[in-house]
C-alpha cells in the first residue's frame, strides 16, 4: 500500500511504500546497530503511520520515556536518546512532566538565492497572510540611516507587519524605506498588495539582491505575545538590506521568526 513518509531533512511528509504493522518487533537485540538507533527508526514509522492514517496530527500527544520502557523492555537513557533524535529532527516536541508531541512542520528558508516570503512559503504548500500593525514615517536612527545611504532629516516610510502561515503568526518584522524614493508610500494599498509588488508597480522598482544576517535570539514579551509563545521562547533575529540591480538601497527590515517553526538550509557547491 502507498503511504506518506518523513522526510528526515525537512520533518514534513513525502510519499513512500509502506506494508508495516504495528505487530513488526522493533528492537533486535542481536543486531549490530545500536538499540537507540532502533528504537528511533521504529518510533518514525510509527510516527508516520499514525498521521498518515489521521490518528495523530501536529500538537497531538505521542508517547512518554517510562512508557517506551515499559513497552519494549529498554533503559530510560535508550528512551531518551531516540526521542532527543526526534526532536532534533523536528518531528516531535518534548514538555518535561508532559510527554512528547508531534511537532507542526518546519518551515524551510533556503539561503542560497533571493527570496520573497510570500512566493517562497506559497511554493511549501502554506498559506502566507499579514496583518499591518504599524504604517508611518519617522526620522530613522542613525544605524538605518547608515545602511540606507541617508543624509541630513531625510525619513523613512516605516511598516511594521505581523506575517502568518495558515493564519499562524510566524514572522514580526518592520521595514524602512527612503521616503525620498518613495513619496506617499504609507497612504498605499497595504492592505492587499505586497510591498514587493507595490514598489514595481507603483515606482517602477524592483529589489533584485539583499543581504540578509541571522541571529539566534530569546523573543522579548510584546514580539512572544504577537507570535502566540512564552516570552524568552527561541527566535530568529533578521535583518535584510534589499538592493535594486544598480545596487541602491532601497529597504531595510529587521524582525524576529519563532524558533519552532523554522528551519535554515544552504546549499553549497
Amino acid at each position: 500500500m502507498m503511504s506518506q513518509g518523513l522526510n528526515e531533512n525537512a520533518g514534513t511528509l513525502v510519499c513512500l511504500s509502506d506494508s508495516r504493522t504495528d505487530s513488526a518487533s522493533p528492537v533486535d537485540r542481536t543486531s549490530s546497530l545500536p538499540l537507540f538507533a532502533q528504537l528511533t527508526s521504529e518510533l518514525k514509522e510509527q510516527l508516520n503511520r499514525e498521521m498518515c492514517s489521521g490518528k495523530l496530527k501536529a500538537g497531538d500527544f505521542f508517547t512518554t520515556e517510562k512508557f517506551l520502557c515499559q513497552k519494549y523492555g529498554i533503559s530510560t537513557i535508550t528512551a531518551k536518546r531516540a526521542l532527543d533524535e526526534l526532536e532534533s529532527e523536528g518531528l516531535v516536541v518534548r514538555h518535561r512532566g508532559r510527554g512528547t508531541f508531534v511537532a507542526r512542520s518546519l518551515v524551510i528558508q533556503n539561503l542560497d538565492h533571493f527570496y520573497r516570503f510570500t512566493t517562497a512559503m506559497q511554493a511549501q504548500g502554506l498559506q502566507p497572510t499579514w496583518k499591518n500593525l504599524r504604517i508611518d514615517t519617522a526620522r530613522p536612527e542613525a544605524s538605518i540611516r547608515k545602511l540606507l545611504g541617508l543624509i541630513g532629516g531625510e525619513k523613512v516610510v516605516r511598516i511594521e507587519r505581523l506575517r502568518l502561515l495558515n493564519d499562524e503568526p510566524f514572522f514580526l518584522h518592520t521595514s524602512y524605506l527612503p521616503t525620498n524614493l518613495f513619496p506617499d508610500l504609507e497612504h498605499q494599498d497595504h492592505e492587499s498588495v505586497a510591498l514587493y509588488d507595490l514598489l514595481a508597480q507603483n515606482y517602477h522598482v524592483a529589489p533584485v539582491r539583499c543581504q540578509d544576517t541571522f541571529e539566534p535570539v530569546l523573543l522579548k514579551k510584546r514580539a512572544a505575545n504577537l507570535l502566540q509563545v512564552p516570552p524568552r521562547s527561541a527566535g530568529m533575529l533578521l535583518r535584510r538590506v534589499a538592493f535594486t540591480s544598480e545596487g541602491v538601497p532601497v529597504e531595510l527590515s529587521r524582525g524576529v521568526i519563532r524558533g519552532d517553526r523554522c528551519r535554515l538550509t544552504v546549499d553549497l557547491r
